[in-house]
């Protein structure tokens, strides 16, 4: 499924599947909601089986849900709640209130700005370019950062056993605090005081916040060339 954010007021569906007879498809509206659902019962292919293209307004609550579909949402302002259980998630320049979760898939926040939250369990949690409130959590997963920090940034990152791979912009100021119970942490940023078990300190006077946790996972930081 794709979505996208429009300025004309209107909701427009449109799509394909591999099997029409095999397709249950619905549009239900309930006073200021519109719901639409898919469901594909035929066999398991290669390709999607339905690919939904979606445009909705900015500045609405946008709820999305699959099991193993992916979601991908684009150029959308507003509060946007995504949810798959071993689908993948991209967001891409969203602006606003940010859910995502995903069990076993890969989620991916980029160039995109406001409250973000990410959770899932096993897949690859991955922020480029992102800005605002974020916080990302993960239990087996990786979860990677690329991108600068800035003066009113606070990103969380925290795994279990999955590793934390950051790459900063040298522009980034922000204060860092790094700790690992029993994962290896490598600080490759200059001017940063670290075992190998945390990471202090601060960047071009501070402002921005970057905070890692994690129990096993290994952490690596390291500025972009």
């Amino acid at each position: 499924m794709t979505v996208r954010g429009s300025e004309d007021g209107q909701v427009r569906v449109d799509g394909k599947t591999l099997s029409l007879d095999q397709t249950e498809y619905t549009v239900t509206t309930e006073q200021d909601q519109i719901q639409i659902v898919a469901n594909y019962m035929g066999k398991r292919s290669s390709e999607p089986p339905v690919h939904l293209e979606v445009s909705v307004p900015n500045d609405i609550a946008l709820i999305i849900e699959t099991a193993s579909a992916s979601i991908v949402v684009r150029e959308y302002t507003g509060e946007l709640e995504a949810a798959a259980v071993s689908g993948d998630i991209l967001v891409e320049d969203v602006h606003g209130y940010i859910t995502l979760r995903s069990n076993r898939g890969d989620v991916m926040a980029q160039d995109s700005v406001g409250r973000i939250s990410i959770v899932g369990n096993y897949g690859l949690l991955s922020l480029d370019n992102a800005h605002g409130d974020i916080g990302v959590s993960t239990i087996m997963g990786k979860v990677v950062f690329s991108g600068s920090i800035l003066m009113e940034d606070d990103v969380r990152l925290e795994t279990d056993h999955g590793a934390v791979s950051v790459h900063l912009g040298a522009d980034s100021a922000m204060d860092l605090q790094v700790r690992s119970t029993s994962g290896d942490v490598t600080c490759l940023v200059p001017g940063m005081t670290s075992t190998t078990r945390t990471c202090d300190g601060t960047m071009n006077m501070g402002g921005g916040g970057l905070s890692i946790r994690t129990v096993s996972g290994a952490v690596t930081l390291q500025l972009i060339p």
